[in-house]
């Protein structure tokens, strides 16, 4: 009998997780160049299936604004981007929004946009966006409206002045601080689940719902603190991006470990890999969870199969987070 569709289904589940182990799992911030693009006058690509990564069409950008300068305008799908460095501001849909190291950004789909470095230093912002998923599904929409450049003063100074952290147009949140971020486990966009309870230390909640964003398919959700010599929870889940903030460690994942470092993005692709980041060093780590709806949903429709589960040990107790047993780490070595 002649090999028909039936038969290349049958035998996609294996092929998906052999792409998924043969798959990177950590996209090293030393190793990719910047590029020169109309709108970032230095960007880097950090995480997408062309690079080699098995997402669910999640992409993860970093991008440099010199002093003095300002991006480029640009309007496409909807956007989620952390300020790691600088000070500054953003135009969106002709409204301001003022920013600096800390804060988070949320951009609806289609919302026109344009950022402005107003600091001493260049501004370093991280950025989720799934434009991967966007293409594959054939929604994906993009227009450049003007080049990056050096500011002008005037043009600055005629700028209006932000009255809002809020869109005029839906209500929904544009703009967090850190230093206005809750720390409230009950603001987690996951809820107080079992998987997620207790998964790392000092955790900031960031684009979430009850923070007033109304996300659809990214969101910069969390930035949480781990000290030295300390481990997160042990769980599984659909896929995760986590971009270092500062420090370093590894991941434990299906067995292997995974080193990284500040500047990093670690993927943990949507297989339901058990895992479990480590701290191993004698200072902190500072980390940043991008998250994609495509997992919501996913988690949504077939809870049974891809909803967020802690592991346990062998006596039945819940692996969370804690200080690391330095015995078995030395034994590792």
């Amino acid at each position: 009998m002649a090999k028909t569709f039936y038969d290349d289904w049958l035998e996609t589940p294996d092929r998906l997780q052999q792409e998924f182990w043969n798959s990177p799992a950590v996209a090293r911030d030393k190793d990719i160049p910047w590029v020169s693009t109309p709108q970032d006058a230095k960007v880097k690509l950090m995480v997408a299936n062309e690079l080699g990564f098995a997402t669910m069409g999640s992409n993860v950008l970093k991008a440099e604004i010199p002093v003095g300068w300002h991006t480029g305008r640009h309007r496409h799908g909807e956007e989620s981007l952390h300020i790691l460095s600088g000070e500054g501001f953003s135009i969106i849909e002709g409204q301001r929004f003022d920013w600096h190291e800390g804060s988070t950004l949320h951009i609806p789909f289609w919302h026109e946009h344009q950022h402005f470095n107003t600091g001493d230093v260049p501004v370093l912002y991280v950025s989720g966006m799934a434009f991967d998923l966007e293409r594959f599904v054939r929604v994906a929409r993009i227009q450049q409206l003007a080049e990056c450049g050096p500011n002008d003063p005037a043009e600055l100074a005629a700028m209006p002045a932000q009255v809002s952290e809020y869109y005029k147009d839906d209500g929904g949140r544009a703009l967090i601080h850190l230093e206005d971020a809750p720390t409230d486990p009950s603001y987690s966009a996951q809820g107080n689940i079992a998987a997620v309870r207790n998964q790392h230390g000092f955790t900031q909640h960031l684009v979430v719902p009850r923070n007033g964003f109304r996300s659809v398919s990214v969101a910069v959700t969390t930035r949480w603190r781990d000290e030295a010599f300390h481990h997160s929870g042990r769980h599984k889940h659909l896929e995760a991006v986590v971009y270092a903030i500062e420090g370093q460690g590894y991941t434990e994942m299906q067995g292997r470990d995974v080193p990284w470092e500040a500047g990093d993005v670690l993927y943990v692709p949507p297989a339901m890999w058990e895992h479990e980041h480590t701290n191993d060093n004698p200072n902190p780590v500072q980390q940043l969870r991008i998250a994609f709806g495509i997992r919501t949903w996913f988690t949504s429709v077939w809870p049974e199969g891809f909803g967020s589960q802690r592991i346990y040990d062998e006596d039945g107790n819940p692996i969370e987070a804690g200080a690391i047993n330095r015995e078995r780490e030395r034994s590792r070595s």
